[in-house]
């Protein structure tokens, strides 16, 4: 299984002065985290890791230092959607991943837990539940929204490889953007197959985040 890993992201929310997934735990980046995680599942073949362009030494130096097998480096885009894209295009397996390298903390089970439920399915989704109130609105509140319905999506997610390539084609067509994939594929009428995460699997968007992995990580 081929595994698009998002990791071209430029991490401004992060409020770092690098690139998020270059950012050093126990002297080992985000990235390579991930990429050791994902390589561990015995359906997982090559890596095509989205990059970007002007710091293309940093992923390879990193890639040969920690001696990363199968990678495929892929171009990233100026959104993520454009990057999940690129990646499509090196797809070669049935199914395919798609994990993002400010995610580190996923565990090997996690990821086969995703990877044997997609084998009866064409889109596994993991995520949590909304633990907080939610309403819709601007400056005044106009609607509920009922929590018990509301999912809080995470990665990696695994996909039939024909249908994503061919709703990824549809988007770019009408020019739809999606936040993440799962939304994109049901969207284009996928069926989408909602699995529990994990509350540890913290995404790195903000300088909390990092904190917070970061004292995770070294436990």
């Amino acid at each position: 299984m081929d595994v698009i890993l998002l990791a071209a992201g430029i991490g401004k929310r992060a409020k770092l002065n690098f690139p998020k997934q270059f950012y050093k735990i126990n002297g080992k980046p985000f990235l390579v985290y991930s990429m050791e995680k994902l390589l561990k599942c015995k359906e997982v073949t090559r890596l095509l890791v989205t990059c970007q362009t002007e710091y293309m030494e940093e992923y390879q130096r990193y890639v040969e230092e920690y001696d990363i097998p199968n990678v495929v480096y892929v171009e990233g885009g100026s959104t993520r959607q454009e990057s999940v894209y690129n990646g499509l295009q090196q797809v070669i397996s049935d199914k395919v991943m798609i994990h993002e390298a400010a995610r580190p903390l996923i565990s090997e089970d996690f990821i086969q837990e995703v990877v044997d439920t997609s084998k009866s399915e064409d889109a596994v989704v993991p995520t949590i539940p909304i633990k907080f109130t939610v309403s819709k609105g601007g400056d005044y509140m106009t609607g509920e929204l009922v929590r018990n319905e509301l999912h809080n999506i995470q990665l990696p997610q695994v996909f039939t490889s024909s249908l994503i390539k061919e709703y990824h084609e549809k988007a770019k067509n009408d020019n739809y953007i999606a936040t993440e994939d799962g939304t994109l594929f049901f969207h284009y009428g996928g069926k989408v197959r909602f699995i529990e995460g994990r509350e540890s699997n913290i995404k790195i968007t903000t300088p909390l985040d990092v904190e917070l992995v970061n004292k995770l990580l070294k436990l």
